[in-house]
């Protein structure tokens, strides 16, 4: 059986996933789909709308045979430790042929990235003076990478203006340096892009457009993009008052800790840079919202994602110690969220293949460090059930995958 992986945050799991998905199983000719799904905090840096397990029902109807988690302490990270612990994940299974991205860019394009990707492994003297000259001219890391790898292999700042464009160079960037034994497999959008609502006439609107219309009540519109059994799920998740959709309660969470914090203790956030965290508690103090607080901090050095993550980090006390253990180390276990009938066969296989242990719920033997790991998620789930207007009790403890 050949088998493809898919990393994705599924929030929500919209008719481009499911296009992805589609052109996934026809251009690798694969039989199988395991998806890597984002915990309850995503790469952005927000709450997701809907918990991990229903985004796995999401995409469990919609072809995706084994789901697995990306858990917090990887998955609300930037993108460079974001695509390491994914396609850390994905190897350990010990099954996985291809992994497949979604990307704005035409698939002959996967070379571009390919080349950029050895630049960034490598970082040869051209690549490294560029990036400190952009650095030192007060561009984001991002940008400044782009540039210079823009330097290096023309073309490659295009290229990187588009944040999926940016995983996928991650992704290939990490399956390279490991020399793990995977192909990759560019798949290109259809439709809008990530933060756009569809083009007049088109059935795909972007992951950021359909939580805009649902938290503005244009349910019905949302639905216009989105497979009926999904559609079904969030609405189902909203009336049982299992959705993280209300900014001002989000807002609050975050105000409370950013007034409460010592500015040593801002300091001491994972990723945080040095001054913004005066800057992050002056504004805590003149913004009126979530939205209007993210506005003020934002800016060429630190773009909106990043004030994101800071304040996700902020909300799940990650400190810059167990942020750098977590990145230094990795993934520690390989846990399951659900499964079909071809999804417990590949999770057979994985017995006799996996690197790390296999988990089917937040417990069981581990090491010291999976432990570490779990407990953060464990706290970052309750987190999460405070945003929402019905909050479960050890959401965590109590989970087991789905079958279908």
């Amino acid at each position: 059986m050949k088998i493809t992986g898919i990393v994705a945050e599924y929030n929500p799991f919209h008719l481009g996933h499911r296009y992805h998905i589609s052109k996934s199983l026809e251009y690798s000719r694969t039989e199988a789909i395991i998806a890597l799904i984002s915990s309850n905090f995503t790469q952005r840096g927000e709450p997701a709308m809907t918990d991990k397990f229903a985004r796995a029902r999401m995409a469990m109807s919609c072809g995706v045979n084994l789901a697995l988690e990306l858990p917090c302490a990887f998955s609300c990270r930037n993108a460079g430790i974001f695509a390491d612990a994914a396609i850390d994940t994905l190897a350990a299974t010990g099954i996985i042929d291809c992994v497949s991205f979604g990307a704005e860019a035409p698939r002959e394009k996967k070379s571009l990235f390919e080349k950029a990707a050895a630049v960034l492994n490598g970082e040869p003297p051209r690549f490294r003076d560029s990036l400190k000259k952009f650095l030192g001219m007060g561009y984001s890391f991002v940008r400044s990478r782009s540039m210079a790898l823009d330097e290096s292999v023309p073309g490659a700042l295009e290229l990187l203006k588009s944040p999926n464009n940016n995983l996928g160079l991650a992704y290939i960037k990490r399956i390279m340096e490991k020399n793990y034994p995977m192909e990759t497999l560019l798949v290109q959008r259809a439709g809008a892009g990530f933060h756009d609502r569809a083009a007049s006439g088109g059935d795909i609107a972007g992951a950021s457009a359909i939580r805009e219309m649902i938290s503005s009540s244009e349910t019905e519109t949302a639905r216009r993009f989105m497979p009926k059994t999904c559609s079904d799920i969030i609405e189902g998740e909203i009336k049982n008052g299992r959705a993280a959709i209300d900014r001002d309660r989000l807002w609050r969470a975050i105000k409370q800790a950013l007034l409460r914090a010592a500015p040593e203790e801002l300091s001491d956030i994972a990723e945080m840079r040095e001054g913004l965290e005066n800057r992050m508690a002056a504004c805590a103090y003149a913004a009126d919202s979530y939205d209007s607080f993210v506005g003020m901090c934002t800016s060429r050095r630190y773009p909106r994602g990043r004030i994101q993550r800071y304040c996700a980090h902020l909300l799940l006390n990650l400190r810059r110690a167990q942020s750098e253990k977590f990145q230094k180390n990795g993934p520690a276990y390989i846990r399951v969220l659900g499964a079909d009938e071809t999804g417990r066969k590949l999770l057979r296989m994985m017995r006799g293949s996996a690197v790390l242990p296999v988990l089917s719920k937040a417990g069981g033997r581990m090491s010291a460090y999976a432990w570490e790991i779990m407990r953060f998620e464990k706290a970052a789930a309750e987190i999460w059930e405070t945003l929402t207007e019905s909050p479960r009790k050890n959401a965590e403890s109590g989970a087991f995958p789905i079958l279908k």
